[in-house]
């Protein structure tokens, strides 16, 4: 299933990819999300093209029932983001794999972070699978409000984040 989702964030995208791969905002982040960080890793400088891979762990009483089941008390999922340098624009595309650790559940998001002056507007196609015999297309389902959620909190957060430097 997939699902799109837009925001702008009142930054440059210099400060706003710096920010999205900075581990103390990440796990900033998780916390407001009510996650854990459990590992941080980021390749390459924020100037060029690089990666950053997070795991979190989240308490299962978070999810949708329907996938509550599955999986036992907490939840980790590992993703990964594969930032492309700069385009001439200054605009970045970045790239995510999403695996969710005791469910057959995975994620694969497009995303675009593009200047509108001193803004950038974070755009975001994502699609969810769920390879469950009878249910993997309401685990699916139940998976994408999260998507937009989480751009808003990311979103709101790097905004205030930027805002206290």
């Amino acid at each position: 299933m997939a699902v799109t989702a837009s925001t702008t964030v009142p930054a440059t995208v210099e400060q706003v990819v710096a920010t999205f791969a900075d581990e103390a905002f990440v796990r900033h982040v998780a916390g407001k999300a009510g996650a854990t960080l459990e590992s941080f890793e980021r390749l390459g400088e924020t100037t060029g093209a690089f990666t950053v891979t997070t795991v979190r762990a989240m308490p299962a009483d978070r999810l949708p029932d329907v996938a509550q089941r599955f999986v036992g008390p907490a939840l980790h999922v590992t993703q990964t983001d594969a930032y492309e340098a700069p385009a001439a624009d200054g605009s970045r595309v970045v790239r995510s794999d999403i695996k969710v650790a005791s469910l057959p559940v995975s994620g694969s998001a497009h995303q675009t972070l593009r200047p509108q002056g001193e803004q950038t507007e974070v755009h975001v196609d994502c699609t969810v699978e769920a390879n469950i015999p009878f249910v993997g297309k309401q685990v699916a389902a139940a998976a994408e409000p999260y998507v937009s959620k989480a751009l808003s909190l990311q979103s709101r957060e790097a905004e205030a984040w930027l805002a206290s430097r």
